[in-house]
């Protein structure tokens, strides 16, 4: 495991958009800052970063001054979802972390907080899109609890998951 200064969790607030936007950046690229954007990237922005409310849930992870990674909840509709969209009334998350600080437990940190923060408010469970190339990632979920949603994804390129309370 890398070393880094102790990690702390904070409650996402507005300040935090330029971040998440960046967030939802590394998540489309795979943490490759020099690889080409999806042809998805403009509609995926505009779900995950511009509707985006902080008041809706999540966490920046915070490495002394440096923010190293973080999680947000979002209550889509049928009309205006992400890709790991389930049903209303439940939230889907979205997580990314800076590559410099993966493999440190953080993605199955701020996992946790996320579940937690859901149970908190009563929601009946949470739902992702893991890109279908993206072993890591969907065996970090599996471990903390996902399964695959019994939806139709609308693509062949990515697996929505969910975990039910």
């Amino acid at each position: 495991m890398k070393s880094h200064a102790p990690l702390e969790l904070r409650p996402t607030s507005e300040a935090d958009r330029t971040f998440i936007a960046r967030l939802n950046f590394l998540t489309d690229t795979f943490g490759d800052e020099t690889a080409q954007l999806t042809p998805e990237f403009d509609q995926d922005f505009r779900f995950y970063v511009e509707n985006w409310d902080p008041v809706d849930g999540g966490f920046v992870a915070w490495a002394g001054n440096v923010p190293a990674g973080g999680v947000w909840l979002l209550w889509g509709s049928a009309e205006l979802h992400g890709s790991g969209f389930i049903e209303e009334g439940t939230p889907e998350l979205a997580i990314a972390i800076e590559p410099r600080f993966r493999g440190t437990g953080l993605a199955s940190q701020l996992l946790e907080a996320a579940i937690d923060l859901a149970r908190e408010i009563g929601a009946p469970g949470i739902s992702l899109a893991v890109s279908s190339g993206n072993h890591q990632a969907r065996g970090v979920y599996e471990h903390k609890g996902f399964g695959l949603a019994d939806v139709e994804s609308d693509s062949d390129n990515y697996t929505v998951m969910e975990i039910r309370f």
